[in-house]
């Protein structure tokens, strides 16, 4: 009998299961796992025993491109059947946000060890709220894809603010930019990393919507997140109960940026996808700018997170991003779409769904 966990993952289009085979990472030199699927026969400790989606063309395409490497995978139309029939250890969550939370509960409830959800947690506080009730009633690990937490250089840099190379950190200075610059679809990764490294909790936003989104109304529309038509590109200020401030800029029609400065007493961290820098002042209060250098990494955001909830499974302790952390991207994004849609008013936390 083979000690692997056994995996399961419920949706099957794009980070779902595309293959290994995606290339080599921005300044990794090396082809990473780019989806669940891909990350779980990556890992020595898992094994893909089950996928499932509602569509037919989706197990079809899944079929085709693993039928060779994963011949013996059963497949589904219903997680419920799935979750019934499969025994499964780790449940992956890689459907549209609109449906996370049902999927999550019923994985919790029946009995498996642990929860990989993709981002956002949920498409309401109330749906993420739901989700950790249940998660904390099963007593198992459940972590949110925020995929930064496992990604060179965005690790190091909170690495080194932790031992505090640039002081104490003063203000973060977020730009993302591209098509996907949209406010729940990978803002969703921007928000938990500037919440990252901010090192507090927030207490309240600012925000202003895109051109034409002026009229959007203070809830998510909560599609499912692939639409840039119904998920809008926001400028967010965001306040910390540590004084911090963040300045977070969004913006569809320009470059594929996701850029963050955090400016610190002592310093200066800057960290985009390819590299991170560190500048300091020397005695004669000029500025000095150095590379950080960087562990070849040989697994990738997703595989790293597997290997986290194994470990979390075996042993216990505090997860990177769990679901408390998820739920706080989610509170900041429900503020920002409440501030712009009362005329760019401070709302202030606790939010609540509108």
């Amino acid at each position: 009998m083979s000690d692997q966990m056994r995996a399961g993952v419920v949706g099957l289009t794009g980070i779902g299961q595309r293959p290994a085979a995606q290339g080599a990472e921005p300044g990794w030199g090396t082809a990473m796992p780019h989806s669940h699927v891909a990350a779980y026969h990556h890992v020595a400790d898992t094994e893909v025993v089950a996928v499932c989606d509602l569509d037919e063309g989706a197990i079809a395409n899944f079929n085709a491109d693993w039928n060779e490497a994963l011949p013996e995978v059963n497949t589904y139309t219903s997680h419920v059947e799935m979750l019934e029939k499969e025994n499964l250890d780790i449940l992956s969550v890689v459907t549209g946000d609109n449906v996370h939370a049902q999927i999550c509960i019923d994985g919790a409830e029946a009995g498996v060890k642990g929860i990989l959800c993709e981002k956002p947690i949920a498409s309401s506080l109330a749906d993420a709220d739901r989700i950790i009730d249940a998660v904390t009633k099963a007593g198992i690990p459940f972590l949110v894809d925020h995929s930064r937490r496992w990604m060179f250089p965005w690790v190091q840099a909170a690495q080194l603010i932790e031992q505090g190379a640039i002081g104490d950190v003063k203000r973060v200075v977020a730009n993302q930019g591209g098509p996907r610059a949209m406010l729940f679809r990978n803002g969703t990764h921007m928000c938990d990393t500037i919440n990252w490294y901010a090192q507090g909790n927030p207490t309240a936003v600012y925000a202003v919507n895109e051109i034409n989104f002026e009229d959007y109304g203070p809830r998510y529309a909560s599609d499912g997140g692939h639409d840039p038509d119904t998920d809008p590109a926001v400028s967010i200020l965001i306040e910390y109960d540590n004084d911090v401030r963040a300045f977070w800029n969004m913006c569809k029609p320009m470059p594929n940026v996701f850029d963050v400065d955090v400016f610190g007493s002592d310093g200066i961290l800057r960290v985009t996808q390819e590299r991170a820098t560190l500048t300091t002042q020397n005695e004669s209060r000029v500025l000095v700018t150095s590379d950080i250098p960087h562990t070849q990494y040989t697994q990738g955001h997703i595989a790293g997170a597997v290997v986290e909830l194994i470990e979390l499974i075996n042993n216990g302790g505090t997860p990177t991003c769990g679901p408390i952390e998820a739920r706080q991207v989610m509170e900041i994004l429900l503020g920002a779409l409440q501030s712009s849609a009362g005329g760019n008013v401070r709302v202030t936390m606790p939010i609540v769904d509108m």
